[in-house]
């Protein structure tokens, strides 16, 4: 079971990282469009922001979750 969880680690850290990379993205087109007053760009930047920011948040917590149930298996 020590290679499932090793296997989970690294997929739930490659996707947070990927929606961490998408959250810098999206809160600099929100910047862009702020000081462009572009409103196209706010919405976008705004909208990837949630998205990107909730994967975030639900990736990792789905992975500490399976991970403590596969613990809690295995003893």
């Amino acid at each position: 079971m020590d290679q499932v969880t090793k296997i989970l680690t690294a997929l739930g850290a490659g996707i947070s990282a990927a929606a961490a990379v998408g959250v810098v993205m999206s809160w600099l087109k929100l910047k862009e469009g702020l000081e462009t007053e572009d409103a196209k760009s706010i919405n976008k930047g705004a909208l990837g922001l949630a998205l990107n920011g909730v994967t975030l948040v639900l990736v990792g917590g789905l992975t500490a979750f399976a991970i403590a149930k596969l613990s809690g298996i295995t003893g």
